[in-house]
C-alpha cells in the first residue's frame, strides 16, 4: 500500500494544518490539491461527490475518501500510527480522542471568532474591542481546562507526544499571536513552547 495521500484543501485553514501536521510526523506524503477560500472549487459537482458539505479537508488515502479533519486525524493515527500518534494504552487513548473532539466542538468555535474579528479590526479605537474583550474572556476557563490538563505532564495524555497535541496546538498558535492578553497559563505556555519546536509544527501550522 502506497504511503501517498491526496488532499483538497489550503495551509491557512486550521483544519487542513491539523492534518498536515500528522502526516508529517508519520512521514507520509500528501498530495495537495489547492481548495476553498481564493482556490475556490468546493461548489463543484467532483469535489462535491467527495464532500457533500463544501468544506475542506477532505482526502483519498488508497481510494478511502474521509472529510471532518478530527476523523481524519484520528484515521491517520490510528492507521498509521499505532504507539505514536495513537497511544497504545486504551485510556490513555480515549484521553486522547477527548481532546481532539474537543477541539473541533468546543475550543475552535469560540477561538476563531475572537482571531476572525482581530483579522478586521483596522481601528484600535472601534467599539468592537468590547466585543472582542467579551470572546476572550469567554476562552478563560477553556484554556484553563487544558492548563489543568497539563498539570504535571509533558503533553496532554501523559509523557508522549500524541494525536491530542496536534489540534490544540494549533489552536494555541493561533491564540497565542494574537495582539491580546493570553492569562496566566504557565503549563500551556511551556507545552505549546515545547510542541512548537517540533520539525512537523514548523512546516506545516508556523511555516
Amino acid at each position: 500500500m502506497s504511503n501517498r495521500i491526496r488532499m483538497w484543501g489550503k495551509r491557512g485553514s486550521s483544519c487542513c494544518q491539523a492534518v498536515l501536521w500528522a502526516a508529517d510526523e508519520l512521514n507520509l506524503e500528501v498530495e495537495l490539491i489547492p481548495t476553498g477560500g481564493g482556490y475556490g472549487g468546493l461548489g463543484t459537482p467532483e469535489y462535491m461527490a467527495l464532500n457533500p458539505n463544501k468544506v475542506v479537508p477532505t482526502i483519498d488515502d488508497n481510494g478511502l475518501v474521509l472529510w471532518e479533519s478530527a476523523a481524519i486525524l484520528m484515521y491517520l493515527a490510528s492507521t498509521y500510527g499505532k504507539g505514536t500518534l495513537y497511544p497504545a494504552n486504551d485510556r490513555a487513548r480515549g484521553d486522547a480522542y477527548r481532546w481532539v473532539v474537543w477541539q473541533q466542538t468546543t475550543l475552535r468555535d469560540r477561538l476563531m471568532p475572537l482571531h476572525m474579528g482581530w483579522n478586521i479590526l483596522t481601528d484600535p479605537m472601534s467599539r468592537h474591542l468590547d466585543e472582542l474583550e467579551e470572546k476572550r474572556l469567554g476562552l478563560k476557563r477553556l484554556w484553563d481546562a487544558v492548563e489543568r490538563q497539563l498539570d504535571g505532564r509533558p503533553y496532554l495524555v501523559g509523557d508522549s507526544f500524541t494525536m491530542a497535541d496536534i489540534p490544540i496546538a494549533i489552536m494555541a498558535h493561533w491564540w497565542y499571536r494574537m495582539p491580546i492578553d493570553h492569562f496566566a497559563l504557565p503549563n500551556t505556555r511551556a507545552w505549546y513552547e515545547r510542541v512548537a519546536s517540533r520539525p512537523g509544527f514548523q512546516r506545516q501550522v508556523s511555516a
